[in-house]
């Protein structure tokens, strides 16, 4: 599973090269600049994009984030398609990720996969960041059937995104 996960980001970091010469504005899904979204359900379209320009990634699992990470090249046709929300391991059946929004701005997500022979998992985590310069990423998963012993039981993943200056 840890193979997957690491294999699907590596994968969505190569795509996402593809918007470095581009540009674009920072509409897809975000609120304007200094209006606070309302609190409340949300669909995975009203997920707020990252602002547009070369970002850092730093992922932990199991740990805090740690190592160089990555750089990924964000415009917003790129970030709908690498959203992290709605895409998921193929032959995979999840469910809709549930999303709210909550007062302090962050957002809750809960989600529960069946991955076949790979076992199921139940994710839950919180967003938080203005997407225009950084944002973290904690996500608690319980996952129980996989064939590979190591994966089951409960995991922790911390996504970290920062703006990069150029």
């Amino acid at each position: 599973m840890r193979h997957y996960i690491t294999a699907g980001l590596t994968g969505l970091a190569l795509v996402s090269l593809a918007a470095c010469g581009k540009s674009a504005t920072n509409t897809a899904g975000s609120a304007s600049a200094g209006a606070p979204a309302a609190a409340g359900p949300m669909s995975v379209s009203q997920f707020p994009a990252r602002k547009p320009g070369l970002w850092r990634q730093v992922i932990g699992m199991d740990g805090p984030p740690s190592g160089p990470g990555m750089k990924i090249c964000v415009d917003a046709g790129s970030d709908a398609k690498i959203s992290a929300f709605g895409r998921h391991m193929p032959g995979a059946k999840c469910s809709p990720a549930q999303m709210t929004r909550n007062l302090d701005g962050s957002i809750a997500v809960a989600e529960t996969c069946d991955m076949g022979d790979s076992g199921k998992s139940s994710t839950t985590g919180v967003i938080k960041g203005d997407f225009n310069s950084s944002y973290t990423v904690t996500m608690d998963s319980q996952i129980s059937g996989s064939p590979m012993a190591q994966m089951n039981g409960d995991h922790k993943m911390v996504i970290t995104g920062q703006m990069e200056t150029i």
